[in-house]
C-alpha cells in the first residue's frame, strides 16, 4: 500500500510539474493567438510583395515562435498603427506587436514587455548636404508616421526652435512608414525621424538615395503589449526569455540582418 501510495503521489507531482511547464494565457486556450499589427514596418513585419496574404519579418518570426510555445497558431489582425492598442480594449486581438515603443504613458493602461533595443535616426535624401542635425529642418517639412512617438519628438524640437527664435518644423503625418519615406524620395519632405531598423531596410530598397546624417544617442525599446494581467505578463516574459536563451531570437536577428545585440535588453519595465 505504501509503495502504491508513493507511486500515486509521484504521478500527481509529475503531472503538476508538466502542467506548470505548459502554462499559457487563457486567451490562447482556443489554439489561436491573435496579434494586432500594422504590417507596415519592415523588417519587423510587412508584406514582401503586393497582393501577398501572409506577413513576413523579424517580429512575425518571434510571434509565430511564441504562439508555437503556447501550442497555438498566430493569427494577425492588420490595421492602422494608431488603432492597434485600442484594439486590445475591444478584444480584437490578444497582443500588439508592431515595432511599438514601450512608454510610461502606454504602460498606464496596458502591460508591455520590452525585448528589442533600437535607436532613432534622422533620414534625409542622399543628395541633401545641408541637413546634418534635426534643428536644420527648421522652417521645412518633416514627414512623420501618424500615431508614433516621433510626433512628440518633433513637438519638443519645435518648442526649442521657437524659444531660440527660429521657425518651427512643419510636421506632416502619414498613415504608414512607407508613405513617409516616399515623401522624401519625391522631394515633398526634407526629412523624417524613424528607427534605425526601418531606415536600414529602406536604404537597401533604394540604394544611394537615402542617408542617415544624425543618430539620436538614446536607445529605445520595442515591446509587445497586452491587456493588464500580472499572470499573462509573466507568461509572455518567460516565453520571450526562453526564445532568447534557446538561441532562436539570435537566429531571427541574423536572418533579417539586424544587429546581433538588439535583443540583449531587460524584459522588465522598472
Amino acid at each position: 500500500m505504501s509503495l502504491l501510495a508513493g507511486t500515486m503521489l509521484a504521478s500527481v507531482l509529475s503531472a503538476g510539474t508538466a502542467l506548470s511547464a505548459d502554462q499559457k494565457p487563457d486567451f490562447v486556450s482556443g489554439g489561436v493567438l491573435k496579434i494586432c499589427t500594422s504590417g507596415e514596418f519592415p523588417p519587423m513585419e510587412y508584406y514582401e510583395n503586393p497582393g501577398d496574404k501572409d506577413l513576413v519579418g523579424f517580429e512575425i518570426d518571434v510571434m509565430d515562435a511564441i504562439a508555437k510555445r503556447w501550442g497555438a497558431k498566430a493569427e494577425y489582425v492588420v490595421g492602422d498603427f494608431k488603432g492597434l492598442l485600442p484594439s486590445l480594449d475591444s478584444k480584437r486581438c490578444d497582443l500588439v506587436a508592431s515595432g511599438i515603443m514601450i512608454t510610461p504613458a502606454r504602460l498606464e493602461k496596458y502591460d508591455g514587455i520590452p525585448y528589442f533595443g533600437s535607436h532613432v535616426v534622422l533620414v534625409t535624401a542622399a543628395s541633401d548636404t545641408e541637413t546634418k542635425v534635426p534643428a536644420d529642418v527648421s522652417g521645412k517639412i518633416m514627414a512623420i508616421e501618424a500615431g508614433t512617438t516621433y510626433e512628440k519628438t518633433v513637438a519638443d524640437l519645435n518648442a526649442e526652435l521657437e524659444a531660440a527664435g527660429k521657425e518651427p518644423i512643419q510636421a506632416q503625418t502619414y498613415p504608414s512608414a512607407s508613405g513617409v519615406i516616399e515623401q522624401i524620395l519625391v522631394g515633398r519632405a526634407t526629412a523624417t525621424i524613424t528607427q534605425d531598423t526601418t531606415a536600414a531596410y529602406r536604404m537597401l530598397q533604394v540604394p544611394g538615395r537615402l542617408a542617415i546624417p544624425y543618430t539620436y544617442e538614446e536607445s529605445e525599446n520595442y515591446g509587445i503589449y497586452l491587456r493588464k494581467s500580472d499572470s499573462d505578463r509573466q507568461m509572455l516574459k518567460e516565453a520571450i526569455e526562453a526564445l532568447q536563451a534557446s538561441g532562436e531570437m539570435k537566429a531571427f536577428l541574423k536572418k533579417w540582418n539586424l544587429p546581433e545585440t538588439s535583443t540583449d535588453v531587460s524584459h522588465d519595465v522598472n
